[in-house]
């Protein structure tokens, strides 16, 4: 799965999920979506989709691509998963 995001709109809409189990990212179409797995906690932003997928990430897989974010020194950046 990859995908071309806004890193400050994937910020902005993911930070405030930090504290979950398990998460599933979904990129298909136009979105990049993302559910936590025992949780109310989603997301969907608008993306380039490169190669349609789906993963689910356990909680230090999820911190790691934030973190990998957060670092990204462009504004855009691609999500490989």
């Amino acid at each position: 799965m990859r995908a071309i995001v806004s890193k400050d709109f994937f910020l902005s809409q993911t930070l405030p999920i930090r504290k979950i189990e398990r998460v599933t990212i979904s990129a298909y179409g136009g979105d990049l979506s993302g559910t936590g797995l025992g949780s109310s906690e989603n997301f969907r932003i608008p993306a380039t989709v490169l190669e349609p997928g789906q993963v689910i990430l356990s909680t230090a897989e999820w911190i790691s691509l934030l973190n990998r974010v957060q670092n990204w020194p462009a504004g855009i950046g691609i999500i490989q998963l």
